[in-house]
C-alpha cells in the first residue's frame, strides 16, 4: 500500500486529479515531481511525510494548493486506509464544490489498483 501511494509516476492511475507526473521513480522527501493536473494546469508535487503509518503529499498548481494526508493502519492481514486532503487557493475556492466525494474516489481507483 505504501509502495503505490509513494510511487508518484503511478498517481495517474488511481488519482482523478492527475494527468502526468515526472520525476525520479522512486520517492524523497521534498524531491520535486512536475505535475499535470485537470484541466492542464502544470505544477510540482512533494512528499512531505513518510512515515510507517503516514505519507504526506503535498502539489500545487497556480491558484490551487492541495495538502493529502494518507494514514494507514495495520487490521490482521489488512490495511485500513483513511484519506484526508485540504485545499489553498482562489481556484480552490471555486472548485469546492467539485471536490466533494473525491476522497471516496480515491480511495476506490487505489483499492481496485491493489487488487486488480
Amino acid at each position: 500500500m505504501r509502495a503505490v501511494l509513494l510511487d508518484a509516476l503511478s498517481l495517474p492511475a488511481w488519482n482523478p486529479a492527475f494527468l502526468r507526473v515526472t520525476g525520479q521513480s522512486e520517492a524523497g522527501l521534498a524531491a520535486p515531481y512536475r505535475i499535470t493536473v485537470r484541466p492542464g494546469l502544470s505544477g510540482v508535487l512533494t512528499y512531505e511525510a513518510d512515515e510507517p503509518g503516514h505519507v504526506r503529499m503535498v502539489w500545487q498548481v497556480p491558484g490551487f494548493a492541495e495538502t493529502a494526508d494518507w494514514w494507514l493502519d495495520a487490521e490482521g492481514e489488512r490495511t485500513l486506509v483513511r484519506h484526508h486532503f485540504t485545499h489553498q487557493g482562489p481556484l480552490a475556492r471555486v472548485l469546492r464544490e467539485a471536490y466533494q466525494g473525491v476522497a471516496g474516489l480515491r480511495l476506490d481507483r487505489l483499492r481496485r489498483v491493489l487488487t486488480g
